[in-house]
């Protein structure tokens, strides 16, 4: 007798390992994988092209992996959420399908589509499964001593850690081999450049990141701040598209400090992941954030800078050479270092004053790592206007940030060789005949002027 078939249908879960949707999906029946490319709906997300071109070659991975496990992976063209739910429909009833499985995403048009769905699908008589596989504890988990869900990190953190001691969240193995010939599988190709030198698309590649950055976590909170160095694990992409889970990541964490829990629950990569766990509650709490909403209520907007100002900062020409050498990194790579996208955030917004709403676009345009929740958290944090945001009067000082996290100029000379003759004294802030000679740009804002009034703006 033969198995049902059930559709598994691939999102930002990119894998095979760890992956709740396809592994019980497997458990009840025969697999066929389904991916749909939504190319409106990245347009008007503001995915990256390279982004786009990561998926493109993640999902042909993706193909290959499950290919070995016999089971198929059809990938197609959709224009936008709306019909994408309208081609899961159509290709349920084309396989004869028994149920759709899939894992939940939580902005707030993934979230509305996922709805719509379920419930156009169960109507159809199809069954639906929904899993949390992007994150390491369910939603609505933790909440404060009052029932409401947690505003700033470090008590949600406390109670995450709590929640994960008692509960332990494992990762799930690969399905078992099924018995399915694989006939034509459609292949809708969506190819844009990227840096594939830097991020080889797959979960091996994401599984040999994390293999290569784990005998160096012991380094991470002394080393995570240099951009000079490559002192982060790199593997952000690979969450980003779900190439590797947050569970995977923390397990190997976990087995690289050999069981010690208390070692573990205190290592600051573990903090960070966590922080990416508090942007998706925070998210799926207020689900109005995906409206371009700030999180604080009583948050001051007073953006009024000038329109050229943010021009010359998405150039990398802002006269700073620590926020030059950033946004070139992000227009010749795709990613950013994490410190540095603190810098550029506080730059643009608090001394420029532009909306943050702007930069945040502008990352999504740009970044490999795209991801709503983290860059949206990241910039209403730099902005004072987010969850646990920055106190209005923290203002990130080009000069200093440069001179305290890249003190001999490494990265700013590798990013702008045009200053690598000066001297690590002089390469933070050079003289204006300096710049003249060297053909660099004088500086865009006057530092100390532009600090006094946005914190008489802010406060």
């Amino acid at each position: 007798m033969s198995k049902e078939i059930n559709l598994v249908w691939f999102r930002n879960d990119l894998r095979v390992g760890d992956n709740p949707a396809l592994f019980y999906a497997a458990e009840q029946g025969t697999v066929i994988g389904i991916y749909l490319e939504a190319v409106q709906q990245r347009k008007s997300h503001d995915d990256a092209a390279c982004k786009i071109g990561f998926i493109n070659d993640t999902v042909k991975e993706l193909r290959k992996q499950l290919n070995q496990l016999n089971i198929p992976l059809h990938s197609f063209k959709v224009s936008d959420y709306a019909e994408s739910v309208e081609k899961l429909e159509q290709l349920a009833k084309q396989f004869n399908a028994k149920g759709i499985y899939f894992n939940n995403e939580y902005p707030l048009n993934e979230a509305n589509r996922d709805k719509l769905a379920e419930k156009r699908l169960v109507e159809k008589g199809f069954e639906v499964k929904r899993f949390d596989g992007d994150i390491i504890i369910p939603p609505n988990s933790v909440s404060t001593g009052q029932g409401e869900p947690y505003k700033v990190f470090t008590p949600y953190k406390k109670a995450w850690i709590a929640f994960h001691k008692t509960q332990g969240t494992s990762p799930l193995l690969l399905p078992e081999k099924q018995d399915l010939k694989i006939d034509k599988q459609n292949d809708f190709d969506f190819a844009q450049d990227y840096r594939d030198d830097l991020w080889p698309a797959g979960e091996q590649a994401a599984q040999e990141k994390l293999k290569e950055f784990l005998p160096k976590a012991g380094y991470y909170k002394e080393r995570r701040d240099i951009p000079a160095i490559k002192g982060t694990s790199m593997l952000s992409p690979y969450l980003a598209v779900g190439a590797i889970s947050a569970k995977q990541c923390i397990s190997s964490l976990l087995e690289w400090h050999d069981g010690d829990e208390e070692a573990f629950y205190k290592d600051t990569w573990l903090s960070e992941i966590i922080w990416r766990e508090f942007y998706r509650q925070i998210i799926i709490d207020n689900p109005d954030i995906s409206k371009h909403k700030v999180f604080k209520s009583d948050a001051k907007e007073v953006w009024n800078g000038e329109q050229e100002l943010f021009n010359l900062w998405s150039q990398g020409k802002t006269g700073f050479p620590l926020i030059d050498a950033a946004m070139r990194q992000l227009l010749q790579t795709g990613w950013m270092h994490n410190r540095l996208r603190m810098n550029v955030a506080m730059f643009l917004n608090k001394l420029c004053l532009i909306d943050w709403r702007q930069g945040e676009a502008f990352f999504m345009r740009h970044l490999i790592d795209g991801d709503f929740a983290s860059n949206n958290g990241g910039w209403q944090w730099c902005s004072s206007t987010g969850a646990d945001g920055a106190p209005y009067f923290r203002i990130m000082s080009p000069i200093t940030q440069s001179q305290r996290f890249d003190p001999e100029g490494k990265f700013i000379r590798k990013l702008i060789p045009e200053l690598e003759s000066l001297s690590d004294k002089d390469i933070h802030f050079p003289s204006r005949e300096q710049r003249e000679k060297l053909g660099y740009p004088q500086p865009i804002i006057d530092y100390k002027e532009a600090r006094k009034r946005a914190l008489e703006l802010l406060s």
